[in-house]
């Protein structure tokens, strides 16, 4: 897959992952951690920014204080990028990098400011989405305290956006159990 290095990519890795039972991140499916998992979902090219407070073996930058909830997180790694387009994507959703071409072609064929993977069940993925610049800091300004806030609320909050029907790569995984749909889990 092809992505713009003008589009940067927010990975969401550091909630508390009590349903998981362990960090969500460093959870292995088949020996591979879901943090490399996204990963290797992006062009070497594309700029990126983890967001989580644990030690990951990799660069990573956190909301103050931690675990302020994933609009906290979002607005820890927009500060960090530089692009004209921010993806988010959750390190639960291993397979979700590969949505982002058609996430980012459905932004630039619209005037929104923000593309949304909409789930065959017709719930939103607000952490399965690319935002122009502008629009995310304008939906992040609208909302103040993003200190545990939802994402659906940013989703919200947003002027104008364009959803995209989701193909199953946009699922996430919240236990032990439902990644062991993919292969073998280590915890």
């Amino acid at each position: 897959m092809s992505i713009d290095p003008q589009m940067g990519v927010i990975i969401l890795a550091g909630g508390r992952s009590t349903r998981m039972g362990a960090d969500k991140a460093q959870v292995k499916v088949d020996g591979v951690r879901l943090v490399d998992q996204i990963l290797a979902g992006l062009d070497d090219e594309t700029p990126y920014v983890v967001v989580s407070p644990f030690d990951l073996g990799i660069p990573t930058v956190s909301e103050e204080p931690p675990f302020g909830g994933p609009v906290a997180g979002i607005a820890a790694g927009a500060a960090a990028l530089d692009t004209d387009f921010k993806a988010v994507l959750s390190v639960d959703a291993p397979a979700s990098p590969g949505l982002l071409g058609k996430l980012k072609a459905a932004l630039e064929s619209s005037s929104s400011d923000v593309a949304v993977v909409q789930a065959a069940d017709g719930f939103l993925q607000p952490l399965c989405a690319v935002w122009t610049a502008a629009g995310l800091d304008a939906a992040l300004g609208t909302l103040g305290d993003v200190r545990d806030a939802p994402a659906k609320r940013l989703i919200g909050a947003a002027r104008t956006r364009v959803e995209v029907a989701g193909d199953g790569r946009e699922k996430d995984y919240d236990t032990a159990a439902e990644l062991e749909t993919l292969g073998e889990v280590e915890l």
